[in-house]
């Protein structure tokens, strides 16, 4: 957005657009100068506000502040401050206000959405009223994505597309991603975990054992289990298991693929290992995971 200084749009959505999981509703890149008028007047009356008065909203909007300070008051948090590199979330009937410094203005990004998948997010807690506020780490990938966005809208203002959904996935996953917290005497050996994870995750559909994944990494095999635990507080044969256990309840949940040929296509040497795990791990046969699933 380098030249500009203002740009949104407000999207159609039609009966097709409402049956996606995600769907875009309105994005922008606003910068607002010292001192300037805050809100711009132009926007519709769903969604114009007086930061004095606050606002409900119709549907969940992203707020990614790029550059400035401000500060952001709702129902369920009071009052909090925001700065440059933090993202807020906007909830569906939830008051709220924000409002730029006048000394610093700011400079962000918004994007309205709405869906299944929204509602999802914050049945599960991913996205809450009480802790709207989120501190990403990859800024720079995240702007690209509001960018590559703006782009695509600008390109074709009159319509909606998935490709829009996909880019607005693509910029929650990079708001709500997490870096495992890892001492820096640790970061070594994180990457060599790492390393075995890649190979337990592409190679345990077949027979492989801990020693071929130490073998492979040029690691003696009582040295990486050690990293392991310290990283992953588990075994390698855990993840070697519980890769499997993944596997095979994705295909039982979504094929009708024999229970036999599961045990196969998940790395389990026999029925009898698979139905062996499951009882120890999930508590229930694979004919039950099935059954209730």
């Amino acid at each position: 957005m380098v030249g500009k200084t203002k740009f949104y749009d407000y999207l159609p959505v039609g009966e097709e657009e409402l049956g996606w999981g995600l769907y875009v509703t309105t994005l922008g890149f606003n910068r607002v100068l010292p001192s300037e008028t805050f809100p711009s007047p132009q926007h519709p009356v769903t969604y114009q506000f007086d930061p004095t008065q606050g606002r409900r909203l119709p549907e969940y909007q992203l707020l990614f502040l790029t550059q400035g300070k401000g500060t952001f008051s709702s129902e369920k948090t009071g009052r909090q401050m925001l700065s440059a590199g933090n993202v807020l979330i906007l909830f569906p009937d939830i008051w709220h206000t924000y409002h730029p410094d006048p000394e610093t203005g700011w400079e962000d990004y918004w994007i309205g959405f709405n869906g299944s998948y929204a509602y999802e997010l914050c049945r599960r807690n991913v996205f809450t009223h009480e802790k709207p506020l989120f501190h990403p780490k990859r800024l720079q990938d995240l702007r690209n994505a509001f960018d590559r966005l703006l782009e695509l809208v600008q390109s074709k203002p009159t319509q909606n597309s998935m490709q829009y959904s996909a880019i607005t996935l693509e910029i929650l996953a990079l708001t709500i991603e997490k870096e495992p917290e890892i001492k820096e005497e640790l970061q070594g050996k994180a990457g060599i975990v790492d390393e075995a994870v890649r190979l337990i995750w592409g190679w345990s559909y077949r027979v492989i054992s801990v020693d071929d994944i130490a073998d492979n990494i040029g690691i003696h095999r009582r040295t990486l289990e050690r990293y392991f635990r310290e990283i992953r507080k588990h075994s390698i044969l855990d993840e070697i298991i519980y890769c499997r256990l993944t596997r095979a309840r994705r295909l039982l949940e979504n094929t009708r693929i024999p229970i036999g040929r599961i045990a196969l296509m998940a790395g389990f040497t026999s029925t009898q290992q698979l139905r062996h795990n499951f009882l120890q791990f999930l508590k229930k046969t694979p004919e039950q995971f099935r059954r209730f699933s």
